[in-house]
């Protein structure tokens, strides 16, 4: 993983010229890093978004992810959602459909270094947790209810273990280690 200035971008194409004639997912992904606190992890990034399209039988996922610092995350959760605070991720659905969705992520690298070691896990597998949750939303997965709230874990935990991220096991079991 490399380290990236402030305001990189990165394109992450992630289909076959034939997606729409092979039967796999078209998957468009920009990924744009506004930090310098955590190393680039599109790969991992990308495979996430392969298997959350592939495991929700989507022909098409479309998503620009933002990783952000505290002020940034803040200021998008009060003009958004009306918490004056900063927070982990936040989603928005543009559009979606049966087999497609369109949406944008807000994911917070610097809560992300704070909240690792109480984890267990490196800042990168954080912020991944971040994504994958806010990906799950746009997807159309909730966790507004506490049975909502269990499958969506059980997935987050599945895409991690997917991924081979230590401890991804123990994810949604001992969720009040991590003050979130």
């Amino acid at each position: 993983m490399d380290s990236l200035r402030p305001g990189s971008r990165i394109d992450i194409m992630s289909s076959s010229p034939d997606a729409d004639n092979d039967g796999s997912p078209r998957i468009e992904v920009d990924l744009q890093y506004h930090v310098e606190c955590v190393d680039e992890d599109a790969e991992r990034i990308g495979r996430a978004v392969r298997w959350i399209a592939s495991q929700q039988q989507l022909e098409r996922l479309v998503v620009s992810i933002a990783v952000v610092d505290d002020r940034a995350s803040q200021q998008w959760n009060r003009e958004h959602l009306d918490h004056d605070y900063p927070t982990d991720v936040i989603s928005f659905v543009i559009e979606r459909g049966s087999d497609w969705a369109d949406g944008e992520i807000i994911a917070n690298a610097e809560l992300a270094c704070r909240l690792a070691p109480q984890a267990g896990w490196t800042a990168e597998d954080e912020l991944l947790l971040y994504i994958i949750h806010g990906l799950l939303h746009v997807v159309g997965f909730d966790d507004t209810e506490e049975r909502l709230a269990a499958q969506m874990r059980a997935m987050e935990r599945e895409c991690l273990k997917f991924l081979n991220i230590p401890l991804a096991d123990a994810h949604g079991h001992d969720w009040g280690r991590v003050s979130y």
